[in-house]
């Protein structure tokens, strides 16, 4: 870089050195012509007389002494027939290593101007007026030596030139560079977010005005990105504002369905033990048949209820998969038993088109988000029919199930995978359902890890679909042979706590029914009071979670287990659907029953713990 700087300057240098070198030896030269032109010249005007009178000394006298006057090297005189007359300096016959300049004059008799005719008459010719010729030589030594000095000088003279342009190029170079190393340092650090920095040069110069134009950047870029972050946390702040009002109205939300979920599910599970008592009377045909609507009504809002349940849980987190290898065909064929006769009442055609797979999967995960997707396109399928199809991916099936409904249309297929979102429904049915069987498929399908895809044409119908993986064949399970349900031992003691009083008298009646003893207290204090009267111990705790004041059902649970023994079992009954309330009781480690509960379920959940205590207490 620094020799394609000094370029420029070499070349001028050379330049002016060489015409100034030339100039001088031109002029060395011209002078060395001039003086062997003017000694000829003097000496021919100087020796005519001399020649004229034959006096050869002064001749050489006059050679003599202007040789050494215009300091010649040789100097000659011949007569007018070209012999040499008189010579001085260098031989004729010198080396051609001695080398000179040789200037000739021709020697004449001076004009006698206007007489010359009268002397010489009319008639006769004047005399020859060449009288010779003198030969002036100056050496070529003298100007040799002369061009070896003055190139020599130039050539000493363009070395300092240029070593003092090197010099000085090279000190403003280290200067600018180190100023360019300066600012690109800073602009590295601008470029690496330290916006503090500034560059520290004067500002004269093409550098200083870069510097000065680099500062004032960082100064615009720091007051840009204080503004920026100024914004960001104004919008952070707005954010955060609308994130805690959006968490607090969710919470809200769930605080209310919780409470109303709670609410409702109380009368309902008084209802349901009440029907189920009436049901086990021999009435007659027409009130049978009323109560069997009753029950029909009641087994529905049940359904709703228990989705709200199920959201619930999976808010919570307290639903585990259980992966295992199971056949698809018989999955399928449960589904089928369960839909035909619901899609002939609409008169729609449920067509399943199985194929002889092993999935690996959740089967009751599976199951329920085929029975959400298959309820799903049956309500909305007014006709045509349903068809349930599924088609082998490599290791993964495509479960997919097809529709000749309404359609979705694009705006609205993401919003469909929301709570309580319908579509078509702007009356709110509740035969329609709630509007969460979607969201309960799209958050078991994130639960098992398995895709779901949607596919619709406003009009033409919608395609539910869910990939899940193959198994394999040879590690199915055979299923346990279920047990024949066992009996409730005739002096089994059952305590109930539930503040309640219509839960109460309707489990009373159910119990009397079955022909076991229970206890019902509103309190755990009651419950304690009417176990002493009887002086008996509990087969079975049975307490519902939710209890006036600040008792819960673990805590009546801990207090009836100090009372009357640790190795009472004991089971949780709730309508809270709070998904706080849900974790706590699956970390307590109870068994846990939702209201409405379904009687039979609670006899052989009774059946069971009554049975393994006392097996327990024999072995």
């Amino acid at each position: 870089m620094l020799v394609i700087a000094l370029l420029p300057a070499m070349l001028a240098e050379f330049g002016m050195v060489a015409y100034f070198t030339s100039q001088t030896l031109a002029t060395a030269e011209d002078a060395l012509h001039a003086r062997a032109s003017n000694a000829a010249r003097h000496l021919a005007e100087a020796l005519p007389y001399a020649l004229i009178s034959g006096d050869l000394q002064r001749v050489d006298a006059l050679l003599a002494s202007e040789l050494e006057a215009s300091r010649l090297s040789t100097a000659r005189v011949r007569d007018s027939r070209g012999q040499l007359i008189a010579s001085r300096g260098l031989p004729a016959a010198a080396s051609p290593a001695t080398a000179q300049y040789t200037q000739r004059a021709e020697i004449r008799l001076p004009s006698l101007g206007p007489n010359e005719d009268a002397l010489f008459g009319d008639h006769a010719a004047p005399p020859q007026n060449q009288l010779g010729q003198v030969e002036a030589g100056v050496s070529l030594r003298e100007i040799q030596a002369f061009k070896r000095d003055t190139l020599l000088h130039a050539a000493l003279l363009m070395l300092v030139a240029l070593a003092l342009t090197g010099a000085l190029a090279w000190r403003l170079s280290n200067r600018l560079a180190g100023q360019l190393q300066h600012v690109g340092r800073v602009v590295g650090r601008l470029a690496h977010n330290d916006l503090t920095v500034r560059a520290q040069l004067p500002p004269a110069g093409e550098v200083g005005a870069l510097a000065a134009g680099v500062n004032d950047m960082a100064e615009a870029l720091q007051a840009h990105r204080g503004e920026l972050e100024k914004r960001i946390r104004e919008a952070t702040a707005d954010l955060a504002a609308k994130k805690n009002m959006a968490e607090r109205a969710n919470q809200a939300k769930s605080r209310f369905f919780a409470s109303a979920s709670h609410d409702l599910r109380q009368p309902l599970h008084a209802l349901s033990l009440f029907v189920a008592a009436l049901k086990a009377r021999n009435l007659q045909p027409g009130i049978q048949g009323l109560i069997d609507n009753i029950e029909a009504s009641t087994a529905a809002m049940e359904l709703l209820l228990n989705s709200l349940l199920d959201i619930s849980r999976l808010d919570a987190g307290t639903i585990e998969t259980h992966p295992v290898h199971f056949s698809l065909g018989s999955l399928l064929d449960s589904l089928s038993k369960q839909f035909t006769p619901l899609a002939a009442e609409k008169n729609l055609r449920l067509r399943f088109h199985p194929i002889d797979v092993t999935l690996y999967s959740d089967p009751l995960l599976i199951e329920r988000i085929l029975l959400n997707l298959i309820a799903n396109a049956i309500r909305y399928t007014d006709k045509g029919g349903v068809l349930v199809a599924c088609r082998r991916r490599g290791r993964m099936l495509r479960l997919s199930v097809i529709d000749s409904g309404r359609g979705i249309p694009p705006e609205q297929q993401e919003s469909v995978f929301q709570e309580f979102v319908q579509l078509d429904n702007p009356a709110r049915d509740r035969s329609k359902g709630l509007g969460l069987g979607l969201a309960i498929v799209s958050r078991l399908s994130r639960l098992l890890g398995h895709r779901v895809d949607l596919l619709s044409r406003p009009g033409r119908g919608s395609a539910f679909s869910i990939d899940v993986p193959c198994g394999d064949a040879r590690l199915i399970r055979s299923p346990l042979p279920l047990a024949a349900p066992g009996k409730l031992a005739a002096d089994a003691l059952v305590v109930l706590v539930d503040d309640e009083s219509a839960i109460l008298r309707g489990m009373a009646e159910l119990f009397d029914n079955w022909h076991i003893d229970l206890v019902t207290a509103h309190s755990v204090a009651e419950a304690e009071q009417e176990l002493l009267s009887l002086d008996r111990i509990p087969d079975v705790i049975v307490t519902d979670y939710r209890l006036p004041g600040d008792t819960d059902g673990i805590a009546v649970i801990t207090r009836l287990r100090q009372q009357f023994g640790h190795d009472i079992p004991a089971v949780l009954v709730t309508g809270d659907t709070a998904p706080d309330t849900i974790l706590r009781i699956i970390q307590a480690g109870f068994p846990l029953l939702h209201k409405p509960l379904r009687p039979a379920k609670l006899r052989a959940l009774l059946t069971h713990l009554i049975q393994q205590r006392r097996a327990a207490a024999v072995g």
